[in-house]
């Protein structure tokens, strides 16, 4: 055989089985039903917290045995492959912070050359709310600062305008007996967030969230604040303020990421209340929705107008501490206490 013929050959071998796993992969099939993977872990977790996964709605085509197993972009472990029902599996989140997903593979066991495998998945973020390692960084203790615990919490204080702050959002939840959430909510609803981005509270909550000696600020005692850093003496109640955002807001970190990552025309100095952005939360169609983290820093104030509530918030990307208003019961935010 000539070298051209052997090239020729060659060719034709490489063609052919080229076109035998064409054949091979065309006749391949996706198996019945919809992979469901039942449970309960919310968005945030913490490390050593435990969550199970049920798995079930995949069959064969031809009737042979279908197996699951789980595993988790978090750790290098998977479940044992689990053959018979119910198909469950238990997690315990490890204690790396970051964001990561629990993903399960359904696939037939005796004909897995037949049939694809499928797959499903769930994100997770896993926090910690230690004070000194935790997920919230860069806000730091100042020489002789005052502390003091405010249900069961302990709270660094600030005094500036004239009154006592609460230097982080107050963090207070009521839960029933089953857990939920009745007074005040987490970020996402997620408990693990509670200590970390503090409470979203609607008006009607927040005029009574403070614990006694403390109480929500008016608008006045907000204008008070800010004229202590850096608004003019002129500013009154209900008016924005052109400037003092910076002095009130706080370059924090949220697992390794900048809080407040894009702020043009803002010189942030942290020497007041340390504002962070972790938005709002506002209810649409029977349930929350939160918004604006990163963006904006949501504070009510103790005020009304016009049957709503009145806040004071910052935005990004200004010095400005602007005045706005919402629905008492649709919208929530976050709460300083003040003395």
């Amino acid at each position: 055989m000539n070298f051209k013929t052997f090239c020729i050959f060659v060719a034709a071998m490489v063609l052919l089985a080229l076109h035998s796993c064409k054949k091979e992969e065309e006749t391949k099939v996706y198996m019945d039903g919809t992979l469901k993977m039942e449970h309960s872990m919310p968005k945030y977790v913490k490390p050593g917290e435990k969550y199970t996964f049920t798995a079930s709605g995949i069959t064969a085509p031809d009737g042979t045995p279908v197996a699951y197993y789980f595993y988790s972009s978090a750790s290098n472990n998977r479940s044992d492959t689990l053959r018979t029902p119910p198909y469950t599996y238990t997690y315990e989140i490890p204690d790396t912070l970051g964001a990561f997903s629990m993903n399960v593979v359904a696939y037939a066991v005796e004909s897995y050359n037949k049939y694809y495998v499928s797959t499903e998945s769930v994100n997770f973020i896993t926090v910690s709310d230690d004070p000194f390692d935790g997920s919230l960084t860069n806000i730091l203790p100042r020489e002789d600062e005052m502390h003091e615990e405010l249900f069961d919490r302990n709270y660094a204080l600030v005094y500036s305008g004239g009154k006592e702050w609460i230097r982080s959002n107050l963090s207070r939840i009521d839960r029933d007996a089953q857990g939920k959430e009745v007074f005040g909510m987490s970020y996402a609803q997620s408990k693990a967030m509670q200590n970390i981005f503090g409470s979203y509270y609607t008006w009607e909550e927040a005029v009574n969230a403070c614990p006694p000696g403390w109480h929500l600020p008016s608008d006045a005692e907000w204008v008070d604040l800010l004229k202590d850093n850096g608004a003019p003496d002129s500013l009154q109640p209900f008016e924005t303020s052109p400037s003092g955002a910076g002095n009130l807001m706080v370059k924090g970190y949220f697992n390794g990421s900048e809080m407040w990552y894009y702020y043009r025309g803002v010189k942030i100095t942290d020497v007041s209340i340390s504002a962070i952005p972790v938005g709002y939360a506002t209810m649409e169609k029977g349930s929350w929705s939160f918004l604006g983290y990163q963006n904006y820093a949501v504070f009510w104030t103790a005020d009304e107008f016009e049957g709503k509530g009145v806040y004071r918030y910052i935005y990004k990307e200004y010095d400005n501490v602007f005045v706005g208003s919402a629905d008492k019961t649709g919208f929530a935010a976050s709460v300083r206490c003040v003395r």
